[in-house]
């Protein structure tokens, strides 16, 4: 039985466009044929025909569920050179036991304007790179990067409340960039969760003023709606693992281009079965104890993506969970009609997203 791309259009509440170059070298993500093999299997879908579902599509090719059209040209140019008012990029290293001894790791940390006399906390997104990325693809203390200066022009502007971001790597050291084998990132990646609570966070957060009252676990846990995790592509499966794993210190969770591949044995068959996933992330969820109404999901991809299909296909199947994902409520997916699998295209996702996060 086909399942109509409606099911998943009801999730839509912003818009966002891929656009620019690629990260770097990507396993194989989701079906080949992206949106192509979808159409095949969905040969009645037109955009077109959604405004009798509540719906719009842009001339620019965006679907939405709200009256507003966003567009590849939603980003001002100026937004993306250096502001006048910039935040600062630092980098923090912390160390992991690996089988191979301890391990030197870092991760980049953007301070917002005024940060160093504000005498304020602040709310904390950590954000993860694609395979054979790392940190300074987002931030870099050593250059601004148009990430830096986008967060420095929407805060600036007052479209962004001051925050922290952090940007770690599921790798296993400082300057690993080679490309690891399917089986060994799928390993990285399913113990980045503990990793990110255990290491990453308490490196951050006693460092920096965050909402965390100390680095203990329980202060950790009780700062979650302070807290958001974001991913694009194989860091969207790490970010779909910590909203598995770890959602008693996040409330907030933004996959990007990315569907979870987790299946009940513990391997990655779900990157195919979008009914298995699904109700992997629904047992999860209510596993971990939590309801609707202690979590936000926003999903992101593009119809000309590699990772569109399985996207699409997963999004549909969570949304038979009614009771745990309920769109308007704490569920949201955005699509781009022709969206590719792009970094550059992350930063126009984060640029519609980010001012949703952390509003209580």
């Amino acid at each position: 039985m086909r399942k109509p791309i409606l099911f998943l259009l009801v999730l839509l509440v912003c818009a966002l466009p891929f656009s620019g170059g690629a990260e770097g070298t990507e396993p194989p993500a989701g079906g080949p044929e992206g949106a192509a093999g979808f159409a095949e299997e969905n040969p009645d879908f037109n955009p077109e025909d959604l405004a009798s579902s509540g719906m719009s599509a842009s001339g620019a090719g965006l679907v939405t569920l709200t009256d507003e059209q966003f567009s590849v040209d939603d980003i001002p140019a100026e937004y993306l050179e250096e502001s006048d008012r910039p935040g600062r990029v630092e980098k923090i290293r912390y160390t992991v036991a690996t089988e191979e001894g301890n391990q030197v790791k870092i991760a980049t940390v953007y301070l917002p304007y005024g940060y160093d006399t504000s005498g304020e906390r602040y709310n904390v997104l950590y954000l993860l790179h694609a395979a054979s990325g790392k940190p300074q693809n987002y931030l870099n203390p050593d250059s601004a990067t148009a990430f830096r200066n986008l967060l420095d022009h929407m805060i600036a502007d007052g479209k962004l409340e001051p925050l922290i971001v952090v940007a770690p790597t599921y790798y296993p050291s400082e300057g690993f960039m080679q490309y690891m084998p399917l089986t060994l990132q799928v390993a990285g990646i399913d113990g980045f969760p503990q990793e990110l609570v255990e290491k990453v966070i308490p490196a951050v957060e006693q460092k920096y003023r965050t909402w965390a009252d100390s680095t203990d676990i329980e202060a950790i846990v009780a700062s979650r709606a302070h807290r958001g995790i974001a991913g694009f592509s194989l860091g969207g499966v790490a970010t779909w693992n910590v909203f598995r794993q770890e959602m008693r210190c996040f409330r907030w969770f933004l996959p990007i281009s990315e569907a979870s591949w987790a299946d009940e044995d513990g391997g990655t068959s779900g990157i195919w079965d979008s009914d298995v996933s699904a109700q992997v992330l629904y047992d999860a969820v209510k596993e971990q104890g939590y309801e609707k109404d202690d979590f936000r999901l926003f999903v992101a991809t593009g119809t000309e993506d590699e990772a569109f299909e399985i996207s699409t296909n997963q999004m549909i199947s969570l949304l038979e969970y009614a009771d745990l994902f309920k769109p308007g409520e704490n569920t949201s997916c955005s699509m781009m009609m022709g969206g590719t699998h792009t970094i550059t295209a992350v930063y126009t996702y984060l640029y519609h997203i980010l001012p949703a996060l952390f509003v209580q």
